[in-house]
């Protein structure tokens, strides 16, 4: 047991289900991404194979959020109102996985021997402006999720998971513990 009084074991599962909330947010969101663009673009059908990059973008990127949450990215703003560390997060973390894409298309583009243009096109068109308005884009996307977490960390374990899935009696019950 750690100091906090969990197993490794217990710290493992927790960790699991944060990366696969996690995953499902950003696999949700990489979706309807995909969805967008082949409306855009009236194309027919998303294929395959650009519905498993989704998931594999969805996973890698999980894991990057969780990485950075592990070195406490973001954690400075802890301190003040719950909106400045929800945006500060949404801010740093978005910067974060746009230098991971960008890295992600050098490292693509140097295996398969192909210049970085090339590859980069594919993350926001290859322009400074695509990539900036994926980046934004980004950011408004992480809002709700630091929002939520942020509101977590607040309220304590479990406490906004039984606001919004408990029965409404435990809800109203929360709200009285928090007065008294």
């Amino acid at each position: 047991m750690d100091k906090k009084g969990t197993t490794l074991a217990q710290r493992a599962y927790h960790e699991f289900k944060e990366f696969l909330i996690i995953v499902l947010y950003l696999w949700v969101v990489i979706g309807l991404f995909l969805l967008y663009k082949s409306v855009l673009l009236n194309e027919e059908h998303i294929s395959s194979l650009a519905k498993g990059f989704a998931i594999i973008n969805a996973l890698v990127l999980g894991k990057i959020i969780l990485v950075a949450r592990a070195l406490h990215v973001g954690d400075w703003s802890n301190r003040w109102p719950l909106i400045y560390p929800t945006v500060v997060k949404s801010a740093l973390f978005s910067i974060v996985l746009a230098l991971f894409k960008i890295l992600e298309a050098a490292v693509v583009a140097w295996y398969h021997h192909e210049s970085f243009q090339q590859t980069i096109f594919e993350f926001g068109g290859g322009t400074a402006k695509g990539i900036l308005t994926l980046t934004l884009l980004m950011f408004v996307v992480l809002i709700p999720f630091f929002g939520f977490s942020e509101l977590q960390r607040v309220l304590g374990e479990g406490k906004l998971a039984q606001i919004f899935f408990g029965p409404r009696e435990s809800a109203n019950q929360l709200q009285l513990e928090s007065k008294a």
